[in-house]
């Protein structure tokens, strides 16, 4: 019990490390959403700020998924009402038969996509980007961030749910 306490430790400082950079890019974010401000108010369109604010969202929300499920702030919509146990047992049945596969399925598929993209050097649509693989590989990072929180999760369930039968 011990060591499942440790990895799901483990797994939501992960995720918190990953709040606290995704906090940092908000704040570029908003730098480079006033610099277009500017820019597009002197009639200076500049194509790389631009890109630069695309990504820097993407990254943001894309580093938010772990944390958003860590902290139960996702949409769920409890229609019914049942016993705190059942909701445990549906919990982990969400996390271990919807949340984990359907991420580990788009990290893969992205993984292609990347090394792909790696492989013919691709850059920026509009060109101004080169290594747009890195830019990718974000889709990569925030979905096996998210499989590894939706583990962490079921880890803390199975806890929950061990500590309670135990305690009957």
């Amino acid at each position: 019990m011990q060591i499942l306490l440790r990895i799901i430790e483990s797994i939501e400082n992960i995720s918190e490390i990953v709040a606290k950079i995704s906090i940092f890019l908000l704040w570029i974010l908003c730098l480079l959403v006033f610099a277009l401000a500017v820019a597009l108010n002197f009639s200076y369109v500049n194509s790389q700020l631009d890109d630069f604010s695309l990504y820097c969202f993407a990254l943001m929300i894309l580093l938010s998924f772990s944390y958003t499920l860590k902290e139960d702030r996702h949409v769920r919509l409890d229609l019914l009402k049942y016993p705190k146990n059942l909701k445990n047992i549906s919990w982990l049945l969400i996390n271990i038969c919807f949340i984990l596969p359907f991420s580990l399925v788009i990290a893969k598929y992205s993984f292609d996509f990347m090394m792909h993209s790696y492989s013919i050097g691709e850059s920026s649509p509009n060109g101004k980007i080169p290594y747009y693989f890195i830019f990718k590989s974000f889709v990569v990072v925030g979905f096996i961030l998210l499989a590894l929180q939706s583990i962490g999760e079921s880890l803390k369930t199975f806890c929950c749910l061990l500590h309670n039968k135990q305690k009957t």
